[in-house]
């Protein structure tokens, strides 16, 4: 998967943020994606991984349908929008030279940004960023 580019991104230039989903793919977009399954679940990787590196690491651990309705949030939309529960995730912010090519999902908006590598994740609009990593900020 070529996961040591992004380790050392510095020197690569290759974007440390990945970006994971649980699911299936929709059919339409199946051939942007190949399957790695050496860790025994089925791992949809963005062909990005390899075309693009400067993007975020885009990939979709396949679920059944079953398994995604005991995870999913009822309501989710009319919830994030109406009702949000302390310490829920609110929108994720990717920043980077490119922006990542993400599948169909359900959950809190993605806001792609140019500039220097980096994610922040928005747990509170009105929190104050905290730097976690070199690429990873948490607003709370």
């Amino acid at each position: 998967m070529r996961l040591d580019r992004r380790a050392d991104w510095t020197a690569t230039a290759a974007s440390p943020v990945g970006l994971g989903f649980r699911g299936r793919l929709d059919p339409t977009h199946s051939d942007e994606f190949w399957p790695y399954d050496a860790l025994g679940p089925r791992i949809w990787t963005h062909r990005d991984n390899e075309r693009a590196p400067e993007r975020p690491l885009v990939f979709v651990l396949q679920t059944t349908e079953d398994e995604m309705e005991q995870r999913r949030p009822q309501a989710w939309m009319a919830r994030a929008v109406v009702h949000r529960r302390p310490g829920e995730l609110r929108e994720v912010r990717v920043r980077g030279p490119s922006k990542a090519r993400v599948p169909l999902f359900f959950g809190p908006p993605i806001v792609f940004e140019q500039g220097g590598h980096l994610l922040e994740l928005v747990v509170d609009d009105e929190g104050t960023s905290r730097p976690v990593s070199d690429g990873l900020m948490i607003r709370s």
